[in-house]
């Protein structure tokens, strides 16, 4: 049994333990392709022949070990089991040495981790270079010393957001719900628990969450295996004196909203075993649950935030619907739901707080092209608050966007059914009037006897074959049926008209996705007009207050609004929101709509001395430079996306910030222009 691997080991050791395997089951569980499946059952056999025993294929995949039972037995008695970390693949590998080093106070050795998954130093030093590159797009540093060993330097709230999204990778979300709940437990999503977690803790908080009810709060799966995942993490934390810190406004917030009294609940379940959190973990397990309903609300009275959610939903709703073909702008649930869900995710992206979406590859992977559109459609919209929207957060927009879709097309084209019933005219006629009147997605339907169901199908294509007996013609659209239709052929009926009807679904991409996009000569003069009267000022002020009262007059004086005084309210106003820096530039954003605005806004403003302002995680930037775009409330599309490449480009176009930073009129100018001209924004 030496010479087979661990993975081999491990396939074995299922099938003698449990009689029977699946190859499917085995493939989801090992995170390696069916393929690989099949070669390494092709080894194994290689190695059982001296014992007289093979494994065997059934149907459905499953597999066996056939032989004499006295050999099975023998071989059970020879095989060793095996730790599951050994049998992690590269990705979870590497997922479980960060996580372990998250969580570590000091340093550890990389022989440590090669002893642990059974791999050469040198796999593990591959895993490092590749961990440490990882980390610093997520403003995290892996220390790498001979003498002391490994850690993970950085702000605990960037550690957190990693920990939270690395585990969400480990394995599908199926899996790892499972732990909590499932009758069923994945051996390899309990191994990475306990490795991380005591055993003793993961106990302790299951049966608390066993005993928690949230009531009239919507808490969907993902949010409460977060939980619980956070709730492991602070104990943890707690234990080892690393809590995190956040600023006293938002533990004041958070202390007032509904949802901190069912945190309150968890931690009286703990209190019974002895665990006690302090409040700034408390409160950080509220940031991950708390709805747009309960924040900033006081005394029951929701203060609600001056973002006009409806308008940026419908703005989107707009763009994707031109982009795709299908009028979904006048779907009023779509509107609603779509405010609503924006109104959540831009309090957490004001926070900081990671986006979580398990589902977030399969969605790449099967809506593609809308994955683009809106995609694209929401860096020029969102890069106006300076939110970037992560993939995670596309998903979700795109599960409401295909679900007005697929209500469109249930109303569009009705199907075509071909009837073939050999039991004479009157009962296809029968059967036909059933069908046209128990299913209205049912259009134009032919009767055939089976004799001429070849001619038909060349001559016409159908969506649906019904026939009253077995037929084999090739092909995956045919459901036999009684020609009384029972309750079981209407069921499969309903579930293959929903089926194609999602299948048939098509996504048109416009040729032409330029800022051009019907454009009237009166945006274009308003565009060069805000290119005409592009400000760089050069400003002498002591605090942010001053700055702005400086740009209010500045905007005022030059007829370009009409209040000094709103301006700068709304500008205000927006800050308080948060996330106007943008990160490592030295440079904000300062935006608003308002009618009081003549003509929309372009300009630069500098200062000699940096202030220091809020950024990502409740961190600080110093900022002295402050791009400030201004526009109208009732704007056109065309205009507002001009200013939203302008705010992506802060991110994505190369030189962009530096030239704003250091170009004179001209040089800047010309850089808007250029981007106005780009046909897409993520061309720049």
């Amino acid at each position: 049994m030496n010479t087979l691997t661990p993975r081999q080991q491990f396939i074995l050791n299922e099938l003698i333990n449990k009689k029977s395997c699946n190859a499917n089951a085995l493939h989801n569980e090992l995170a390696v392709s069916v393929r690989t499946i099949l070669r390494e059952i092709a080894s194994i056999n290689k190695v059982l022949k001296k014992y007289k025993l093979t494994i065997l294929y059934y149907e459905n995949m499953n597999l066996i070990i056939s032989g004499e039972r006295e050999n099975v037995k023998y071989l059970e008695n020879s095989i060793n089991s095996i730790p599951i970390l050994w049998l992690y693949n590269k990705e979870q590998r590497k997922i479980a040495i960060v996580c372990k080093l998250l969580l570590e106070k000091g340093y550890l050795k990389a022989p440590y981790f090669s002893y642990k998954f059974n791999v050469v130093m040198g796999s593990i030093s591959q895993d490092l270079d590749s961990i440490e590159k990882m980390l610093l797009t997520k403003n995290l540093y892996l220390i790498r010393k001979r003498t002391y060993g490994i850690k993970i330097d950085g702000s605990e709230w960037n550690k957190r957001n990693v920990f939270i999204e690395l585990f969400f990778n480990f394995k599908p979300f199926e899996y790892l719900f499972s732990f909590l709940y499932g009758e069923e437990i994945d051996e390899t999503v309990e191994a990475f628990f306990k490795d991380i977690f005591e055993v003793t803790t993961i106990d302790i908080v299951k049966k608390a969450f066993h005993q928690l009810d949230f009531g009239d709060i919507k808490v969907n799966d993902v949010q409460y295996f977060n939980l619980f995942i956070l709730t492991l993490l602070a104990i943890k934390k707690t234990k080892d004196e690393s809590n995190i810190s956040l600023p006293e406004k938002i533990k004041r917030d958070m202390q007032s909203s509904k949802i901190y009294e069912k945190i309150k609940l968890l931690q009286d379940e703990l209190y019974e075993s002895n665990i006690i959190l302090p409040e700034e973990e408390l409160v950080y397990l509220c940031l991950y649950l708390n709805d747009y309903k309960y924040y900033n609300s006081y005394n029951g009275n929701i203060v609600e935030s001056d973002i006009n959610y409806e308008g940026i939903s419908s703005e989107l709703i707009t763009g994707v619907s031109k982009k795709i073909g299908i009028d979904i702008t006048k779907d009023k649930k779509l509107l609603k739901d779509l405010s609503n869900h924006l109104k959540q995710t831009f309090h957490m992206l004001n926070l900081g707080l990671d986006i979580i979406n398990p589902l977030v590859n399969e969605i790449k992977e099967h809506y593609c092209q809308l994955f683009d559109i809106i995609n694209n459609e929401c860096k020029l919209i969102f890069s106006r608050y300076n939110i970037k929207i992560p993939e995670e957060e596309i998903g979700y927009i795109i599960m409401h966007i295909e679900v007005a879709i697929q209500g469109k097309q249930m109303f569009g084209r009705k199907l075509d059914v071909l009837i073939v019933c050999p039991s004479g005219i009157s009962t296809a006629k029968i059967l036909n009037n059933k069908v046209k009147a128990l299913f209205s997605d049912i259009g134009g339907t032919d009767i055939s006897p089976i004799h001429d169901v070849y001619d038909k199908l060349l001559k016409n294509k159908y969506d649906l074959i019904l026939s009253t007996v077995p037929i084999n013609l090739g092909i995956d659209n045919v459901i036999i049926v009684s020609p009384f239709m029972t309750k079981e052929n209407i069921d499969e009926v309903k579930n293959f008209i929903f089926r194609i009807k999602v299948a048939n679904q098509s996504v048109t991409v416009k040729s032409s996705d330029s800022l051009n996009f019907n454009a009237t000569s009166k945006e274009y003069e308003i565009i060069n007009e805000i290119l005409k009267n592009l400000k760089l000022r050069k400003v002498k002020v002591g605090t942010f207050n001053e700055l702005i009262d400086y740009i209010a007059d500045d905007i005022y004086k030059n007829n370009i609004s009409k209040s000094k005084e709103e301006i700068k309210r709304l500008i205000l106003k927006r800050e308080e929101k948060g996330n106007v820096v943008v990160p490592k530039s030295g440079m904000a954003l300062l935006h608003t709509r308002s009618d009081e605005m003549i003509i929309p806004f372009v300009g630069v403003y500098y200062i000699d001395k940096s202030f220091p302002m809020s950024s990502e995680g409740f961190s600080t930037e110093n900022v002295n430079t402050f791009l400030v775009l201004l526009a109208r409330n009732n704007e056109s599309n065309y205009i507002l996306q001009f200013l939203g490449k302008i705010s992506i480009s802060l991110i994505e176009r190369k030189g962009f910030v530096e030239t704003l930073k250091t170009g004179n009129v001209r040089k800047i100018r010309s850089c808007l222009i250029d981007i106005a001209n780009k046909e897409e924004a993520t061309d720049e």
